[in-house]
């Protein structure tokens, strides 16, 4: 799991990857504020797309002032 919050307002965002049942890779995507909570999941056929996806994902939480916690 991968963690980033932004300190100035309060939001958040969680990247978890993980197999589902049918034994494919899933890339889950929580994100929210305090009134607020989205889930969005992606199933990815690759290792190597799963990884350009969580590159692409955390450039711009960083890029948009979030702190990575894990």
């Amino acid at each position: 799991m991968i963690k980033f919050e932004n300190p100035t307002n309060g939001r958040y965002y969680y990247l978890i990857v993980q197999r589902d049942m049918l034994n494919d890779t899933v890339l889950s995507v929580i994100f929210g504020g305090r009134l607020s909570r989205h889930y969005r999941k992606l199933v990815v056929n690759c290792e190597s797309a799963i990884e350009n996806e969580i590159n692409r994902l955390t450039k711009k939480r960083l890029k948009r002032g979030y702190i990575k916690i894990t």
